[in-house]
């Protein structure tokens, strides 16, 4: 009976594009119906009226719903398996009390099993002799253990190695004296990839038959979560290869359809010459790197056969990705319109990054879950604020509810829920659900609900949203604007703009066209310099009129302290006033170069090239302008500026290319294996240019848990974090104040320690030693000198150059 069920649910299903309707009938088991729709605005119109819905989040037990009751709350978004545990008594209780509901899946989503390629990770470096290996795999039923020479990256074994009850045993055995590395590719459940293929299905056939079985009741209004509890939600980035039958078989099908011929997939796979004569083969086989890590192998798990390619030019993980990807759309939009197709609500996903299953124009969900932790408008901004970034950008209708706030548990913080509440409301939310047991808040709640209910006008009201690349993240930060509109971070390509001390910027890719947003630190009239004048379109984040005359090479334009948006522009458009502030700074750095006799030669001719290259191409010089007076700086000043990924000897994961840091460029610690014997070590030498006090930061990503695991050893001191990050940038880095020390002149050495492993990964940009007070600008470099302040004209004068 269940199969001929679920086979005739799946039957049944509509024929869907992706994008979901936004529309719905939904039935309730008495026979009441009720029609709904998502309106523009993101907010549920259910039976032709609002739904505005402010109360609790519980775990599903009689007392909380009792509790609730007894507050006067009406509206509940309640956690529950999809095994159907407990549903008769739950939905009983609350169509009983009359209540409105959501339903939250809080069992594990089915995961993948498959092989975890993290080379970068999974890593034991600085082997010179035997060594037994013991190490933590919990999950893991294998592992291939991959020794390479790390000089030249020549395999010395490879061997499939079992875990056995969560450990890996293996005594390595080098072949040489030289140094190696030990690579190890286990195989397991991952933590991050959903199984699309058989165990989803397992999955909708439980929670379908559940819904069918024991219907919710006409309080119903919406699901969230349809796969279930998950850690995080795939998204661009892929590093595990399922091994899932139906997996390999669409990878088969997919590259036939591209390659037509094994032959030519090999060829743009760039493997040598291997003998696969089997498209089953071909779409089994695991790249073994991940990045600039791990070596240019393919592994065939079925015969542990390795295969030589060029890892450099190989599409193997693209054509990978792209199936995971298009398959798990694919997948989760049925699975979505499978739970509508018996049960007639909105469906939505709570935000967990910038993921697939809502990152796309047209997303199979039909909303979004807000998450706000914190009371502090800083902290509910930043939390909340990338869940109506990712809602803002769909080209269709979208719910968004604030399905997980958390206050901080205190009562100072319960008294702030209501603020909370309206805060999220005027970030787009049109509903909020509060976990807390505190009677005086839930009466509150209450209370807000009815006030939310007496104004449907409110369900109109629509969040208008400016978009910024999260690189640039200082300058740029999430807010409030004029009008009622927000601006708000998106995972788009573009990065902060380095324009010197006068204005702030950023560069955007929108529609696979740059956008450029410029403001000034003191408002005025001001020269763009710019050949592309009559092309160019600005517009202001306040609403102002930026006033624009076009002249030969140049715009002149009215700049505040809000972002103008410049639309058109092929390359940067750069502010005179900028230009003229660093010629006058790299002529002061010069002349003392020459006072003191440093060797910048190499700079001094790049800066006159750009010079003389500015007139014609003033938007392609100046970035090279700003980057000569940053390394000259970096060389003159009393400072010592340390780009964290130059350390010459590390036995950190990775360095990473990271847009948004210093240099785009940090060191990376990321790794579940237990640390070696050393912990996990980077090594400077300093050339410390002042024998006075010197004030030690640090630039990194570092997560709460783990602050407590970092060391960093100046001369023999050791520093350690004792405060929160000031200056935050990019996404997730700050810079951290260690202390003070004391340095002769000269030559020494610094050493980052890192004492713990921890599967949450650590990223360190900048190093930082200083004579002078520092405040932290995003990742400018300090002067290295006073510079005397730039005149601000009244008004541009003259035509051309000004």
């Amino acid at each position: 009976m269940r199969l001929a069920f679920l086979a005739s649910v799946l039957l049944a299903l509509p024929v869907l594009g992706f994008g979901q309707k936004r529309d719905g009938n939904y039935q309730a088991q008495n026979g009441t119906k009720a029609p709904w729709t998502v309106n523009s605005a993101h907010a549920l119109v259910w039976g032709n009226a609002p739904y505005l819905p402010v109360g609790l989040a519980i775990d599903g037990s009689l007392d909380q719903l009792e509790a609730a009751k007894a507050a006067g709350v009406r509206d509940l978004l309640v956690d529950i398996p999809a095994n159907g545990m407990s549903w008769d008594r739950v939905f009983k209780a609350l169509n009983d009390s009359g209540m409105r509901f959501g339903i939250r899946l809080d069992s594990l989503a089915p995961m993948a099993k498959g092989f975890i390629v993290e080379p970068q990770s999974y890593r034991v470096s600085g082997v010179i002799g035997p060594r037994e290996l013991d190490l933590e795999m919990p999950g893991a039923k294998s592992a291939l253990v991959v020794t390479a020479v790390r000089r030249d990256g020549s395999i010395q074994s490879s061997v499939r190695v079992p875990v056995t009850n969560g450990r890996m045993k293996y005594l390595v055995k080098p072949l040489s004296e030289l140094e190696h590395v030990v690579l190890i590719y286990p195989e397991s459940i991952s933590l991050e990839q959903v199984d699309y293929w058989e165990e989803l299905d397992a999955h909708r056939d439980e929670l379908l038959a559940s819904l069918s079985r024991r219907p919710p009741g006409a309080g119903l209004r919406f699901l969230v979560n349809p796969l279930g509890k998950t850690m995080t939600l795939p998204g661009r980035d892929v590093h595990f290869v399922p091994s899932s039958p139906t997996f390999r078989k669409e990878l088969r099908g997919a590259l036939e359809r591209k390659y037509k011929s094994i032959e030519t997939a090999q060829r743009v796979w760039s493997m040598s010459y291997s003998g696969i004569e089997s498209w089953d083969v071909l779409s089994r086989l695991v790249p073994l790197w991940y990045g600039s890590r791990g070596v240019g192998q393919l592994w065939d798990p079925e015969t542990n056969k390795l295969y030589i390619v060029d890892q450099r030019k190989s599409t193997a993980w693209e054509d990978i990705a792209e199936v995971i990807t298009s398959s798990g759309a694919r997948r989760f939009q049925r699975l979505v319109s499978a739970i509508r197709s018996v049960a007639d609500v909105p469906v939505i996903q709570e935000w967990q990054g910038w993921a697939a299953p809502y990152e796309t124009p047209f997303p199979s969900v039909d909303g979004i879950g807000m998450r706000s932790v914190g009371v502090k408008p800083n902290e509910i901004i930043d939390s909340a604020c990338r869940a109506t970034s990712s809602i803002s950008r769909w080209s269709t209708r979208g719910l968004l509810l604030a399905t997980d706030i958390q206050l901080g548990g205190t009562a100072e913080s319960e008294k702030q829920g209501l603020a909370v509440i309206d805060d999220l409301f005027q970030m787009g939310a049109k509903g909020a659900f509060v976990k807390t047991q505190s009677p005086t808040l839930m009466k509150l709640l209450a209370q807000e609900s009815t006030k939310r209910a007496a104004d449907p006008a409110s369900a109109e009201l629509k969040t208008e949203a400016v978009f910024y690349p999260e690189n640039a993240n200082n300058p740029a930060t999430a807010q409030r604007l004029p009008g009622s509109r927000w601006w708000l971070p998106t995972p788009s390509d573009g990065n902060r703009l380095d324009l010197g001390s006068l204005f702030k910027g950023y560069r955007i890719k929108i529609g696979g066209l740059d956008q450029y947003a410029l403001w000034a630190v003191r408002p005025a009239r001001y020269r763009i310099r710019t050949n592309e004048g009559k092309n160019l379109r600005f517009q202001t984040l306040d609403g102002s009129d930026p006033k624009p005359v076009v002249g030969k090479g140049y715009v002149d334009v009215d700049f505040s302290d809000v972002p103008t948006v410049i639309i058109g522009a092929t390359e940067l458009p750069v502010p005179e006033i900028c230009y003229i502030e660093t010629i006058t700074q790299f002529d002061i750095l010069l002349r003392e170069a020459e006072l003191k006799s440093r060797d910048i030669i190499e700079e001094r001719i790049f800066f006159k090239d750009g010079v003389q290259a500015f007139d014609r191409q003033p938007g392609s010089a100046f970035p090279l302008l700003r980057q000569m007076v940053q390394k000259v700086s970096v060389k003159m000043g009393p400072y010592t500026w340390v780009e964290a990924e130059s350390a010459k000897e590390h036995n950190w994961s990775d360095i990473a290319r990271i847009a948004g840091c210093s240099g785009e460029g940090s060191l990376v610690l990321r790794t579940p294996l237990g640390p070696p014997a050393t912990g996990y070590v980077a090594n400077y030498p300093l050339m410390v240019r002042s024998g006075s006090d010197q004030e030690v930061w640090i630039a990194a990503k570092i997560p709460v848990e783990r602050r407590a695991d970092v060391v960093v050893i100046v001369g023999g001191q050791p520093l350690r974090i004792t405060s929160e990050p000031i200056g935050l940038y990019g996404n997730g880095f700050g810079w951290y104040k260690l202390g003070t020390t004391r340095l002769a002149g000269g030559q020494s050495s610094m050493r980052v320690e890192i004492a713990a492993s921890n599967n949450q990964e650590i990223a360190l940009d900048v190093i930082l030693l200083t004579p002078r007070p520092f405040k932290p600008d995003a990742t400018r470099v300090p002067d290295a000198y006073d510079y005397p302040q730039i005149q601000i004209p009244t008004k541009p004068k003259g035509k051309g150059k000004g």
